[in-house]
């Protein structure tokens, strides 16, 4: 059971870290490639690059909190990885607020119409 306003997690192994580990560096590869062809005034590759950095940063708690507790998040918000990120020692602090600052740009990357800045990306 996890306690209360934790939200929903479940069990996972250091197997289960490493693979979604994995995901996260090839979500970022793929940022990567996208960016470089962010020149194209027809596509809104920024906000493709933006959306699978956030995709990264979800992949990345996935597998640092499989790694450090032994379960992940997963309630109905990607939100509710935020404070079990921040349970992980040394340095879950910064990993919740770097959690929160990509989950921030969610929604402007994969649902509003405008194009995020490459900067921003």
């Amino acid at each position: 059971m996890t306690p209360r306003g934790a939200g929903r997690t479940s069990s996972c192994s250091s197997v289960d870290a490493a693979v979604r580990l994995r995901h996260a560096e090839s979500y970022l590869v793929v940022a990567d490639l996208v960016l470089d062809q962010s020149d194209d005034p027809m596509l809104a590759l920024t906000s493709v690059a933006g959306s699978l950095a956030v995709l990264a940063g979800i992949a990345a708690a996935d597998a640092a909190c499989c790694a450090a507790l032994g379960r992940r998040a997963r309630g109905q918000g990607h939100d509710e990885a935020i404070p079990l990120a921040r349970t992980i020692q040394p340095d879950g602090e910064a990993m919740a607020r770097d959690l929160a600052r990509l989950l921030a740009l969610k929604d402007d990357a994969q649902y509003v119409v405008l194009v995020l800045s490459p900067a921003r990306a």
